[in-house]
C-alpha cells in the first residue's frame, strides 16, 4: 500500500515538472505572441486554468499528510479547474462549429471582446460551482484529523455529487460533442468545405477524448465513495489515482496547443521566417 502512494507521488511530481513549463510557455505565447482572436483567448483562459492546477500539485501531498485546510484548498481548485475546463472545452467547441457553418459572419459577430466576456461568465459559474467541494471532500474522505464538528447532510452530498458529474462533465461533453459531429458533418459535404472543416477539427479530437478519459475515473470514484458509506482504503488510492489522471490531462492540452492549433502553427511559421505570409487556408480557420 506504501508502494503505490510513494508512486502516486512521484506520478504528481512529474506531472508538476511537465505541466507547469509547458502551461506557463503556452500562455506566455498566447497572451504576448499570438494575435488577438477569440480562439487565442479560449486557450488563454485554458491554460490560465491549466496552470493553476498544475502549480497546485505540491498541495496534492495533504491528501497523504491529512492536513485540512490544504486539503480543502485543493478539492476546490481541483473542481474550479474541472467546471471551467468543462465551460471552456464546450465554448470552444460552438465557436469551432461557427467557424465552419458560418465563417463570415464569425469573423464579424465572433469576437476577441465577446469571447473575453463569455470567458468571465464561465470563471464566475465555475468559482460558483466549486466553492462547496471543499466541504464535500471532507465529508466523503475524512481522517483522523478532520473536525468532529463537520456534520454533512448524506443527502446533500449526493445531491452535490450529481450536480458535479452532470454540470461539470456529462453535460458540457455532451454540448461539445453536438458541435464535433456537426463539423464532421460539415466536411463530408463537400470538397469546398473540406479543408475549411479540418482546422477547427483536429483540436478538438485531441481536446474532447482526453478530458473524457482523464476524467471520468474523477467521478466514477466519487460515485463508489458514497454507495459504500466509509472510507476504503482502495477507494482512497482510487481517488487519488483518478486526481493524479487529471493531471495528465492539463499536461496534454498544451500539447495539443503546440502541435495542432493553427494559431501556434502560424506563431512558429512566423518565427522560423518573419517574412512568411500566412496561410489563407489558416487565416479562414481563425
Amino acid at each position: 500500500m506504501e508502494f503505490l502512494y510513494i508512486f502516486l507521488l512521484v506520478l504528481c511530481g512529474l506531472a508538476f515538472l511537465a505541466g507547469a513549463p509547458l502551461n506557463s510557455y503556452v500562455l506566455f505565447v498566447t497572451g504576448c505572441r499570438v494575435e488577438r482572436t477569440a480562439s487565442a483567448v479560449w486557450l488563454l483562459n485554458q491554460a490560465v486554468s491549466d496552470l493553476i492546477f498544475t502549480v497546485c500539485v505540491p498541495l496534492r501531498l495533504t491528501f497523504f499528510l491529512h492536513v485540512d485546510w490544504a486539503r480543502r484548498l485543493i478539492s476546490t481548485i481541483t473542481s474550479l479547474h474541472m467546471f471551467s475546463s468543462a465551460f471552456l472545452l464546450m465554448a470552444i467547441s460552438v465557436h469551432r462549429c461557427i467557424l465552419v457553418a458560418r465563417p463570415e459572419w464569425a469573423q464579424k459577430c465572433c469576437t476577441a471582446s465577446l469571447a473575453c466576456w463569455v470567458a468571465l461568465g464561465t470563471w464566475a459559474l465555475s468559482a460558483g460551482f466549486s466553492l462547496r467541494y471543499g466541504v464535500l471532500c471532507e465529508s466523503l474522505f475524512p481522517t483522523a484529523r478532520t473536525s468532529l464538528n463537520l456534520q454533512v447532510d448524506p443527502e446533500r452530498a449526493k445531491a452535490a455529487v450529481a450536480i458535479q458529474f452532470l454540470v461539470g462533465f456529462l453535460v458540457p461533453l455532451v454540448l461539445s460533442l453536438i458541435p464535433t459531429f456537426c463539423i464532421v458533418l460539415a466536411a463530408r459535404l463537400g470538397r469546398n468545405r473540406l479543408i475549411q472543416a479540418t482546422q477547427p477539427l483536429k483540436i478538438l479530437l485531441g481536446f474532447i477524448p482526453t478530458f473524457f478519459l482523464c476524467w471520468l475515473p474523477y467521478h466514477v470514484f466519487y460515485f463508489l465513495q458514497l454507495s459504500a458509506m466509509r472510507s476504503w482504503p482502495l477507494l482512497r488510492i482510487g481517488s487519488a489515482s483518478a486526481c493524479v489522471l487529471s493531471y495528465v490531462n492539463s499536461c496534454l492540452n498544451p500539447i495539443f496547443y503546440l502541435t495542432m492549433e493553427e494559431e501556434f502553427l502560424r506563431y512558429q511559421q512566423r518565427a522560423r521566417n518573419p517574412h512568411t505570409t500566412d496561410h489563407p487556408g489558416l487565416e479562414l480557420g481563425n
